[in-house]
């Protein structure tokens, strides 16, 4: 028994030891490094101009031992031309990157899967930066970051300056693996976003109409949404059970709306609107949903986009249209100058 015990600690402790830090400077080391990763693993990008790099991050990590894909130096690692990330495995990390100067050649710039079946788990992005990367086409539209899998993180990033058509970062339930997924989007701050004119320009969209009668139980907290003007929807919650809270919305041109799904809790939010044209707060659809202690201030939009907004909704309604609003708890918010609930 206790020599059987002392082998399993000499392996553990070898196995530790394998972990190491890889410097690459070339596509050709990093397709080389990433082939050969243990967890606890780091892949570092030598600081520089990565042009046209699609990145293909894999690997399985531990809780305690991530593999961790960063920059040399935070900030100083820029992904440029036509680049994009794709990660999939277990306990992934990436950081520290900045993508600009260019746009993604496929529909999406970050995706949490390599393939469709193929996704990430309890995996982070953090300290990314995605600035004005936009096709030069307007209307082609593609996806800033497309969250997949189950209890992954996306925090403490920079997006800033889409104006190309489609959502700049959506969580997709469209598999049984990417259903209660319970991931986390928190402290990132999304920069400005144009007026699009068109259906589409969502901000931040968790599910879709087709697979709104599925639970996400995404959380949604401490993000400033500054400006986000792509739409009347700055975030389109189209799924059941997620939590939004502790947002700040800055003069942004729309509303958070729960369009579809139901059972969501949206508290202790702030809308800012400074007397700006068409500036909005909550919109409220379908069954369950509590909206409580948020703070309205200064909001101009109407019908659709005023400050709060409860629908009537459509009785038996198909997927793609308004169920009524049942069984909400609104209360506790704080609705100053502002001028249509």
């Amino acid at each position: 028994m206790i020599r059987i015990t002392l082998v399993v600690l000499t392996f553990m402790l070898s196995q530790t030891g394998l972990a190491e830090t890889l410097l690459v400077s070339s596509q050709d080391e990093f397709e080389d490094a990433v082939d050969d990763l243990v967890p606890g693993d780091t892949i570092m990008l030598a600081n520089g101009t990565w042009r046209d790099f699609e990145i293909l991050f894999t690997g399985v990590g531990t809780p305690g031992q991530p593999i961790t894909l960063t920059a040399e130096t935070r900030g100083e690692v820029f992904i440029t031309g036509q680049s994009n990330l794709r990660m999939a495995g277990e306990y992934l990390v990436v950081s520290g990157l900045v993508f600009r100067d260019g746009y993604t050649p496929t529909n999406t710039v970050i995706s949490f899967r390599r393939t469709r079946g193929d996704y990430a788990y309890h995996s982070r992005v953090t300290e990314i930066v995605i600035d004005r990367y936009n096709n030069p086409e307007r209307h082609e539209s593609d996806f800033w970051v497309m969250m997949y899998g189950k209890h992954n993180r996306f925090d403490h990033n920079h997006l800033v300056g889409k104006s190309t058509a489609g959502v700049t970062m959506a969580v997709r339930l469209d598999s049984e693996e990417s259903q209660e997924n319970h991931h986390r989007i928190d402290h990132n701050y999304f920069g400005p976003r144009p007026i699009l004119g068109s259906n589409g320009g969502e901000t931040l969209r968790i599910g879709t109409s087709h697979y709104s009668r599925s639970n996400s139980f995404t959380v949604v907290e401490n993000n400033y949404f500054d400006r986000c003007n792509g739409e009347l929807e700055v975030i389109s919650n189209k799924s059941g059970g997620n939590t939004f809270r502790g947002n700040l919305f800055f003069e942004s041109r729309g509303t958070l709306t729960l369009r579809h799904g139901s059972g969501t809790v949206v508290e202790n939010n702030v809308f800012l609107g400074n007397r700006v044209d068409h500036t909005g707060g909550i919109r409220v659809i379908n069954a369950d949903q509590v909206v409580r202690n948020n703070y309205m201030h200064g909001l101009t939009g109407h019908r659709f986009g005023g400050a709060l907004v409860v629908m009537n909704g459509v009785p038996n309604s198909p997927l793609n249209r308004y169920d009524p609003v049942d069984n909400a708890i609104i209360e506790n918010n704080s609705i100053i100058d502002s001028d249509h609930v």
